[in-house]
């Protein structure tokens, strides 16, 4: 039977393999199987000269000093391992691999021969296909660099599209580079003993450095890691880098956002707070301009702002604080009143809302701010009083773009307009608009629609029923604003009674047009009545006749039963004209004792006719002054289409006088 030790000698020598042992110290290594000249070149007497942590003097190139270090390695973890070149003789470099484990105060080590690669600048299809799944979607730089013989210097064989894409280079390009290639020549060596220490201890080596790609700079914190995926002696070193330029960019960044924010905070009028959802409401957080707000430290452990509510507001602020729930967290808002720290208080506005925890498992907050609107109320308090001072209503008039109406505001002290109420007209106008007198409505609407089109003011009159149930004019005066993104209109305005106003003016028109003795109309309403309807009679061909009536000696009368008699006379002759003509026909005292009547639609026959009537009626007329007969003399003419109202009025003249020099009592026409 072969000697198991006889035959672990000869399957190390055939496989490649050198295996040793030592104690605590090293002195007394002992070589238990291999041929170490065979494996490294050096005889058993040569390695007995050697101190146990010493390079073999084979190694060659940047691997030398890497047994050293994986010695260390090993005695502060446990194990380690490292792979170097070893130079056989001139002609022939191997790649070796040892590993070394220090347990008990003892060294066990192996070294055994890497076998070359066929290809070492290509990727195996298979590896290559699972490189690409893996790489080729991370925003990380990532490559792969092997050297192409023990030995010798790394390559880049594999960039995902990120790295290409920051060093503008196309993949054709850096397949098979090598570093000093693509970075500056003392960038390049310095990348190439990392990738070299990384490939002789086998474990990753993490590292921060700036490399130059011309005039550009590359701050990379970089991380490199041996990727073995055969027994080869020159294995894969795979490098993923993350450019600090983008880092730095973004910390700076994020700085600068966290300065501007805290600076909006600070500068901002809105105290911004956080606090406990239920009660008591512990502050967790206020912004610093509350001194501002307030005059409170905001570095106070607790600031006890609910302790400085008006007494007034606290159970309004309670209710509405307990009102937030985390199934609602829709906004809400309150004004209350807070008291400053020099002892006046100030209306504050709180908008909140309950907040979505930051961390999984954390409690909601109240999330809000309090904004200082004590000028704001003041202006609102003065307008509420002056809203009801004012003899009217003010009021809020929309109308959307698909022809529907509203007030959503309407307050004022005069009731009696006020007829609806103010939330009911917000959501629909129509309610309002039904008082609106019927034979008004069409105009109002027209005015409305016209202010909308050509963004005039809108200003109109007309009569609307009040809480008394009558008709009351009103006058509308309002500013619309410019159609808003939904095509929908506004105006501003205030509705004021004019009912007073407009029976006043009638009754001034009544004045100024109406004779006070008889109530008849005067010569001024006289002469308007006379052009309108001598225009009416022209546009439309429409015969018109005027009548001039003069009392005959009337100044006898007054002479003979005084002044207040005569007054009673021509308010008798004017009552008469209008029980003897129609309601359309015109009665006027143009002064004295001189009537006109105005008769639309009268052909001079026919107001010869009524002019005899008139004329036999007086006549006959008791006027209560005993056995006098008071008598009249006529002048009749009919409109001439070259006439104006001088000229009718001069021929129907013509005819009166006539009439006085033919003895009066009679009617003669101006023919």
């Amino acid at each position: 039977m072969l000697d198991p030790t006889i035959a672990l000698s000869q399957a190390s020598s055939r496989l490649g393999f050198l295996i040793w042992t030592a104690t605590t110290s090293g002195a007394d290594r002992a070589f238990i199987a291999g041929d170490s000249n065979h494996l490294l070149g050096l005889t058993s007497e040569a390695l007995d000269t050697l101190a146990f942590d010493d390079d073999w003097p084979v190694q060659a190139g940047p691997t030398q000093r890497l047994r050293r270090l994986m010695l260390q390695k090993a005695r502060a973890h446990g194990e380690a391992r490292c792979r170097y070149a070893v130079r056989i003789d001139e002609d022939t470099t191997c790649w070796m691999e040892e590993r070394v484990r220090f347990q008990e105060n003892t060294w066990n080590g192996m070294i055994h021969r890497l076998a070359p690669t066929e290809n070492p600048l290509a990727l195996p299809p298979a590896l290559a296909r699972m490189v690409r799944q893996l790489f080729d979607p991370l925003p990380d730089y990532v490559f792969l660099a092997r050297r192409a013989s023990p030995g010798e210097a790394f390559h880049f064989i594999y960039a995902n599209p990120a790295l290409l894409k920051a060093l503008r280079r196309g993949a054709n390009a850096w397949q098979g580079s090598l570093p000093e290639n693509v970075f500056t020549a003392a960038d390049g060596q310095r990348l190439q003993r990392r990738l070299a220490e990384c490939e002789s201890l086998g474990q990753a080596q993490t590292l921060d450095d700036v490399l130059h790609d011309g005039e550009r700079e590359h701050h990379w914190h970089l991380i490199l890691t041996l990727l073995e995926s055969d027994n080869t002696a020159t294995p894969f070193v795979v490098g993923r880098a993350r450019d600090h330029n983008e880092l730095d960019t973004a910390r700076r960044s994020a700085a600068n956002a966290h300065r501007r924010l805290r600076h909006l905070l600070e500068t901002s009028p809105a105290v911004l707070y956080a606090c406990d959802s239920q009660p008591p409401w512990e502050l967790n957080h206020i912004s610093r301009n509350l001194s501002r707000l307030l005059g409170l430290d905001t570095d106070a452990d607790r600031i006890g702002l609910l302790d400085r509510v008006h007494p007034d507001d606290v159970e309004r602020l309670h209710a509405w604080l307990q009102g937030f729930s985390t199934e609602h967290r829709e906004r809400r808002a309150l004004r209350y009143r807070l008291r400053h720290s020099r002892g006046h208080y100030l209306t504050v506005q709180n908008e909140a809302r309950i907040s979505r925890p930051i961390r999984e498992g954390a409690t909601p907050e109240l999330v809000g701010t309090l904004l200082d609107v004590s000028r704001e109320a003041e202006l609102l308090a003065r307008l509420e009083i002056m809203t009801e001072r004012i003899p009217g209503l003010i009021f809020q008039f929309r109308r959307d773009a698909n022809g529907r109406y509203s007030f959503p505001y309407l307050a004022g002290n005069d009731r009696n307009l006020q007829t609806i109420d103010p939330r009911l007209l917000a959501a629909d106008a129509r309610l309002g608009l039904e008082q609106v007198c019927r034979d008004d409505l069409p105009g109002v609407m027209t005015a409305i629609e016209r202010s909308a089109r050509y963004g005039g003011p809108l200003s109109i009159q007309f009569r609307l029923r009040g809480l008394d149930n009558e008709l009351h004019w009103v006058t509308a005066r309002a500013q619309p604003e410019p159609n808003d993104h939904t095509g929908a209109t506004h105006w501003h305005g205030i509705l004021l009674d004019i009912n007073d106003q407009i029976a006043q003016e009638t009754h001034l028109r009544e004045l100024t047009g109406t004779d006070d003795l008889t109530g008849l109309a005067n010569r001024r309403r006289l002469n308007e009545r006379l052009k309108e309807e001598m225009s009416r009679a022209r546009r439309h061909r429409h015969p018109l006749t005027l009548i001039l009536l003069d009392i005959d000696h009337f100044k006898r009368i007054n002479d003979t039963w005084g002044h207040l008699a005569g007054d009673q006379v021509l308010q008798a002759i004017g009552r008469l004209c209008l029980d003897t003509l129609r309601q359309e026909d015109v009665v006027a005292r143009l002064g004295g004792e001189e009537f006109a009547l105005v008769l639309p639609l009268t052909q001079l026959s026919e107001g010869q006719q009524l002019a005899e009537r008139i004329r036999q009626c007086i006549e006959t007329h008791d006027f209560g002054l005993g056995e006098s007969v008071i008598t009249a003399s006529l002048g009749v003419a009919e409109c001439r289409p070259d006439d104006d109202a001088e000229t009718l009025l001069d021929r129907a003249d013509r005819g009166l006088y006539a009439a006085k020099r033919s003895g009066r009592n009679r009617v003669i026409s101006d023919e």
